[in-house]
């Protein structure tokens, strides 16, 4: 039979460590007899290698003054290359051993597999959040006993017009700020303030409030800041100059039969979704306040 598609013969690993040694003391001879014949050239490249890697100090050790001052076309002697480079090679094993150890201990800290180690308390929410998450991102937003947001009630509900500024201004500070801010972008979308300054104007509002509440969640939110987004929301409600008044007619029978305002805001959400009008990157600071607001009004105000 052919033996050409015969298996190969694989070598044994004792087989293997003496082919390596030999190659290798082979390449060392090979070097050593280039060295030893080219020693007058290579001397000086060397030489040029270390003081450019001493910033010239190496012609201050003795061998440094050997290769820097050996006369032009002299040779070297064969163990002078090897010799001096032991401090080179001390140097280079003390570094390397420096870097092992800081990944290592890198490692040790901070690899996934050490961080999804289970807790002592297990893999409860909170010792997710503790371990995971940092403390800027951990914005809480009261809940119910069943963990469930806590019900904000619709206060636009029980107001017979809502065109009225009065009868809005007076339930208006029940709203939750990124309720009103929620409320106010996604009644902007569907029906469009004359001024567009506006929604730039909330927007940058709605994201210092849940930026500084991410930083402190504790913090106490500025009453010139919760004032003006309340305010815009109002404008938001009642303002009919300038918009369409179809639209603003749906966004006041809608605010006027929901009971909740998450559900209200949800269906306002959809309302917009389906003129094509919502922007949903307008809604990117709720996750850090109401994430599952969040999650409804971009998920085309499903709930």
């Amino acid at each position: 039979m052919s033996t050409l598609f015969r298996k190969p013969v694989q070598a044994t690993d004792a087989g293997k460590i003496v082919a390596a040694a030999v190659l290798a003391f082979a390449t060392l001879a090979v070097l050593g007899l280039f060295w030893w014949s080219l020693s007058p050239i290579l001397g000086r490249v060397y030489a040029g290698i270390r003081l450019a890697e001493t910033a010239t100090l190496w012609r201050f050790t003795g061998w440094g003054r050997y290769f820097t001052g050996m006369p032009a076309g002299q040779p070297f002697a064969f163990v002078s290359i090897y010799k001096s480079s032991v401090g080179f090679g001390l140097a280079a094993t003390l570094i390397t051993a420096l870097l092992g150890f800081l990944a290592w201990r890198k490692r040790s800290r901070e690899h996934i597999e050490v961080l999804i180690t289970a807790p002592a308390a297990g893999f409860a929410q909170e010792g997710i959040l503790c371990a995971f998450d940092s403390a800027d991102r951990r914005v809480r937003t009261p809940v119910t006993d069943a963990g469930a947001p806590a019900p904000a009630a619709n206060p636009f509900k029980a107001l017979r017009d809502l065109r009225d500024i009065r009868a809005v201004e007076t339930v208006e500070e029940s709203v939750l700020w990124h309720l009103a801010a929620a409320l106010f972008l996604t009644a902007d979308a569907t029906a469009p303030l004359a001024d567009r300054k506006a929604r730039d104007a909330v927007l940058k509002a709605a994201r210092t409030a849940a930026d500084r509440l991410a930083a402190d969640p504790v913090a106490e939110l500025p009453t010139e800041l919760l004032s003006t987004l309340r305010g815009y929301m109002l404008v938001a409600i009642t303002e009919q100059a300038g918009r369409d008044i179809d639209a603003l007619n749906q966004i006041h029978a809608v605010l006027g039969r929901g009971d909740g305002l998450r559900d209200v805001l949800a269906e306002l959400a959809a309302l917009a979704v389906s003129r094509r009008v919502l922007f949903f990157p307008d809604y990117a600071w709720l996750r850090h306040v109401d994430p599952n607001l969040q999650s409804r009004i971009t998920s085309y105000g499903g709930s």
